[in-house]
C-alpha cells in the first residue's frame, strides 16, 4: 500500500501523461485500485490528504480547504456570475426560501443552477475556463477517487463520456439571500425509485462542491453552510454501494451487544417465486465477499416504503427479532404531509444516532462524500449571493439483466 505524501509526483495532473496513464490502467498494464499499487509507484500520487479517502468510505464527509486558488475562484465566479446575469442559470424547484406558508416567489432568492446543457455550451461565457482549466482538475479528481476508493467504474464507461467535461454531472448553483436546501440523500438505489430508477445507465456514486464565494465570506455572519449528518459510529464496512452493484438502503443501528454501525444493502438479483428482492450486512470491511441476509425474499414496492417507511420494514421484512428494532433507511420518506406539519425543515436537528458537522463556504474549499449514504442540507444564506460548482461522478447502474422483474413493472 502507497504512504501518501511519501512520493510526490505531479506528472499524472499533466493532461497528456493523465491520459496515458488511463489507457495503460484500461488496457490492464496497471492496477485498478491503490492497494495493489507499488510503493515506490512513479505513475500516481494521491490528490487528496490520505484521511479523506477513508473519511468518504465510512460515510462522512471530507473537507479540503484551498483546494482551487483564489485567482481560479475569482474567475469560475466571475464566469458563473456573468452566466447567471445574461439569463443562462434556471430557478431548481428543490430549494426553497422564507417560510414556506407565506413566502412569494422571487427568483432573485432561489437557488439557480447552470444546468449541464448551459455548462457545456461553448458558446456562452468562459467555456475554456470551464472546459478546460477546471474539467481537467475534476477528471484528474475523479481518477484520483476511482483508484483510492476501489471505485474503477468511476473513471470508465457511459458516467465519463455521454454527460459533463470532467464529472458526469457539473454545473454552476447560486443560492440567493435566504435560500436554502432541505435535508436529503443525493442518490436512492433503484427499487426505491421504481421502473425509473433503471432507465438511465448511470447513477450517483460521489458527490462533490467547491465554493466560489468572495475571501472576505465570514460563515458567522453570512451563513450558506452544508450541514451534513454523519454517523456516531464508524461503520462495519464500507458504506453506499459495493463492488456488485448493490447500493445501500439503511443501517442496524449500533446495540451493547454488537456496538457496530452496520450498513444494509439490498440485493436485487435473488432467485424463487417469493421475490427478487433481500436486505444483507456485511461482517466486516475485510469479510471477502460474505453476506449475512437479514430479510426474507421480497418484491419491492416503492409505495410501501414511502407509506410504510421503517415500520413496515421492522415487521413484515427482516427475519431476526433481535435486528428487526435496529433497522432503518437511510432517510425516513419525505412527503406533502411531512413537509406540511414541519418534520422536514430547515436547519433539521440530528438523529440521536447522529452527529452533525456544518461546513462553512470559504471561497476554494472542495467537499466530497458518498452520494448514497450521508444525509445533508444547505442552511441559509445572508445578506449575499453564495456560489459554487458541483457535480456527481457517476458510475454505470447495473446490468439490465439483472432486473428480473423489469417485464412486471
Amino acid at each position: 500500500e502507497i504512504v501518501p505524501g511519501s512520493i510526490v509526483i505531479t506528472m499524472i495532473r499533466k493532461p497528456a501523461y493523465l491520459l496515458l496513464f488511463l489507457i495503460a490502467r484500461t488496457k490492464g498494464f496497471l492496477p485498478t485500485t491503490r492497494k495493489s499499487l507499488p510503493r515506490t509507484s512513479v505513475l500516481y500520487s494521491s490528490l487528496l490528504p490520505d484521511s479523506a479517502y477513508q473519511t468518504i468510505l465510512e460515510g462522512r464527509i471530507a473537507v479540503v480547504p484551498n483546494f482551487l486558488s483564489q485567482e481560479l475562484v475569482s474567475e469560475l465566479r466571475n464566469d458563473a456570475a456573468s452566466l447567471y446575469r445574461d439569463g443562462h442559470f434556471s430557478a431548481d424547484a428543490l430549494a426553497a426560501y422564507g417560510t414556506e406558508q407565506d413566502a412569494k416567489f422571487d427568483p432573485a432568492k432561489d437557488r439557480t443552477v447552470l444546468k449541464l446543457a448551459q455548462w457545456k455550451r461553448n458558446d456562452i461565457g468562459n467555456a475554456k475556463l470551464r472546459h478546460e482549466t477546471f474539467g481537467n482538475i475534476m477528471a484528474n479528481l475523479r481518477t484520483d477517487l476511482s483508484i483510492n476508493l476501489n471505485r474503477p467504474k468511476l473513471d470508465t464507461g457511459k458516467s465519463t463520456t455521454m454527460y459533463g467535461i470532467g464529472s458526469t454531472e457539473i454545473s454552476y448553483t447560486r443560492f440567493g439571500p435566504g435560500a436554502y436546501l432541505k435535508r436529503h440523500i443525493d442518490e436512492h438505489h433503484e427499487e426505491l425509485k421504481g421502473k425509473r430508477g433503471w432507465e438511465k445507465p448511470t447513477r450517483r456514486s460521489v458527490s462533490w462542491l467547491v465554493y466560489l464565494n468572495e475571501p472576505d465570506w465570514e460563515p458567522r455572519e453570512h451563513g450558506g453552510f452544508i450541514r451534513c449528518f454523519q454517523r456516531k459510529i464508524s461503520p462495519s464496512s464500507h458504506v453506499g454501494a459495493r463492488n456488485n452493484g448493490d447500493l445501500q438502503i439503511g443501517w442496524l443501528r449500533a446495540t451493547s451487544q454488537d456496538p457496530i454501525e452496520r450498513p444494509v444493502f439490498l440485493d436485487g438479483r435473488r432467485q424463487g417465486n417469493d421475490g427478487i428482492c433481500a436486505m444483507y450486512t456485511v461482517p466486516s470491511r475485510d469479510a471477502d465477499g460474505s453476506v449475512q441476509y437479514i430479510s426474507r425474499n421480497f418484491n419491492p414496492d416503492p409505495v410501501l416504503f414511502l407509506s410504510g417507511g421503517d415500520f413496515f420494514a421492522q415487521r413484515l421484512l427482516i427475519d431476526r427479532p433481535d435486528l428487526a428494532p435496529r433497522f432503518h433507511f437511510l432517510e425516513a420518506p419525505k412527503s406533502a404531509f411531512t413537509d406540511i406539519f414541519g418534520s422536514n425543515k430547515t436547519p433539521s436537528d440530528p438523529y440521536a444516532d447522529e452527529d452533525v458537522l456544518d461546513v462553512p463556504p470559504l471561497g476554494g474549499t472542495l467537499v466530497v462524500f458518498d452520494s448514497v449514504s450521508l444525509p445533508h442540507e444547505v442552511l441559509p444564506a445572508y445578506k449575499r449571493e453564495r456560489w459554487a460548482t458541483s457535480g456527481w461522478y457517476h458510475e454505470d447502474q447495473q446490468e439490465e439483466a439483472f432486473y428480473h422483474h423489469s417485464q412486471q413493472v
